[in-house]
């Protein structure tokens, strides 16, 4: 008797037991799959005949990098709000000073 291996889509696999002379077949494979805490997280590589772990990619990284960006550009974003605030309340005051300048400057029409 002999071990094979029915490839379960997507992941996993079932062991089966058969006769020394029953051929391997689709989707039956000889290759003994990985250890694994989890055995059932595997898939069979057909291309490269071999058991591969299935792996779920940690993004907690990525995204504790990009909520750190996020803040870092809100604070950002509103001390450039309070600085484009400022910026226009003296421009405001800038133009009222130049208009008083100017009307104190030409002389007044006399009104015939």
């Amino acid at each position: 008797m002999k071990t094979i291996y029915k490839v379960l889509y997507p992941l996993g696999y079932e062991e089966h037991e058969v006769a020394d002379d029953f051929p391997v077949l689709l989707p039956f494979v000889a290759v003994l799959p990985l250890e694994l805490e989890n055995p059932q997280s595997q898939f069979f590589n057909f291309t490269e005949n071999k058991w591969e772990e299935a792996i779920t990619q940690d993004y907690s990284e990525k995204i504790e990098l990009l909520e750190n960006i996020s803040t870092g550009l809100q604070a950002e974003n509103e001390r450039l709000a309070e600085t484009v605030a400022l910026q226009d309340t003296q421009l405001t005051d800038t133009q009222l000073a130049l208009a008083e300048v100017y009307e104190m400057s030409v002389p007044l029409s006399k009104e015939v």
